[in-house]
């Protein structure tokens, strides 16, 4: 049986790609960095996954041949003889595990090792791009050759939602997860370099930056908007926001303008695929089994209004593509409003509004300058 690794033992770690590798007959090793969870998973040797609808629960169990503490010489041979590997550690964190990853490439170029695949399950549009070039600053000459040659690193895009563990249910079973049924693994098939693996539910797609642009910007950017509009509403879940035929006509606008910013740059033989892609997440997002939260949705939005993330990421796409961003430029708004108590960064941005107005905020937080169409676009929304 081939061997699998998964950087991060998370929420999508565990509850999407492991589970993925563990279907597709794979012997999957976790490795993480938080002692009680590499114990627990090593003490129960599976965890179980809940796949939750409105209208259905179905139980999964997920095997697992061990977990690793992630900084340990076992965890760099794990990556160093394993067949494939993903990462699931969160974007900024991505940086702090290439020296692992760099040190276990060298250890397979030394024993003649073949070529090793990672996919990436992270939210950051040319994670690609970033990890090479953090690995590649720990290899000399030679092995930054030898990475070049033999080191996949693999855009994915992941759909599936997987909220927080309520209190009680971590209490019963830590290692539990609730899932919503999405589960394809669309991968930058240009990326590979070995052959590319018969996994479960795997769509490999070049040029892959469109499946990237599509997650992004229709599912995480329309996730916020709803979670910054059912905040403005006192809503306290998804559901309950989508629900609000108010914020569902705006999730509806503002998708609509990601899709035809996606079609205007990538073709007409892209249409259907982001229609229904639409319709998908709009029947998706009343998943009131997830118990998926505004608070947790609409968290840090001082990362979310970056201009290479989700909202204004795609209110900028829209512009270059010469689509009117209107629709997302009022969840914009909308997430400068955004104030949850206890949020690490909504009270950064509150209090740069206060002390020094929106356009230091603009400035700082979203990188725009005043020569930008959207910079107007903005200052005219939040007018209003």
């Amino acid at each position: 049986m081939k061997n699998a690794v998964v950087y991060g033992s998370g929420k999508i770690g565990r509850g999407f790609i492991g589970k993925i590798f563990a279907e597709s007959g794979y012997k999957v090793c976790f490795l993480d960095r938080i002692q009680a969870l590499v114990d627990n998973l090593n003490a129960a040797g599976s965890y179980r996954v809940h796949i939750v609808s409105n209208d259905d629960v179905s139980e999964s169990r997920v095997p697992v041949d061990r977990a690793l503490i992630s900084t340990t010489d076992e965890a760099l041979e794990a990556i160093a003889s394993c067949d494939i590997m993903a990462t699931s550690v969160g974007a900024n964190e991505l940086e702090n595990i290439a020296p692992i990853l760099a040190q276990a490439a060298v250890r397979r170029m030394a024993r003649g090792g073949g070529p090793l695949d990672v996919i990436l399950c992270e939210n950051q549009l040319g994670a690609d791009t970033l990890m090479r070039g953090w690995i590649n600053g720990h290899l000399d000459d030679a092995q930054r050759a030898w990475a070049d040659a033999n080191l996949g690193l693999v855009e994915a895009s992941i759909s599936r939602m997987v909220p927080p563990q309520p209190p009680e249910q971590l209490a019963e079973d830590p290692l539990l997860l609730r899932v919503d049924p999405s589960s394809e693994l669309p991968v930058d098939s240009a990326a590979f370099r070995g052959e590319i693996p018969e996994l479960v539910g795997i769509i490999p797609y070049t040029p892959f930056e469109f499946y990237m642009k599509r997650k992004l910007f229709l599912n995480n950017g329309t996730h916020a908007l709803c979670a910054y509009l059912g905040y403005e509403k006192g809503l306290e879940y998804i559901w309950q926001a989508i629900a609000d035929p108010e914020i569902r006509s705006a999730a509806r606008s503002s998708m609509q303008v990601s899709a035809d910013a996606l079609v205007a740059k990538y073709g007409e033989g892209v249409r259907q695929n982001v229609q229904d892609y639409i319709e998908d997440l709009l029947a998706r997002y009343p998943n009131r089994a997830l118990n998926d939260t505004v608070a947790r949705v609409g968290a840090d939005p001082m990362r979310k209004l970056r201009r290479n993330d989700r909202i204004v990421g795609a209110a900028l796409f829209a512009i270059e593509q010469g689509v009117d961003p209107a629709p997302i430029v009022k969840g914009i708004v909308a997430a400068l409003r955004f104030d949850q108590p206890g949020d690490p960064t909504a009270p950064i941005i509150q209090k740069a509004l206060r002390e020094q107005g929106l356009e230091h905020v603009m400035e700082r937080f979203m990188g725009l300058t005043p020569d930008e169409p959207l910079w107007n676009m903005i200052r005219a929304a939040w007018a209003r």
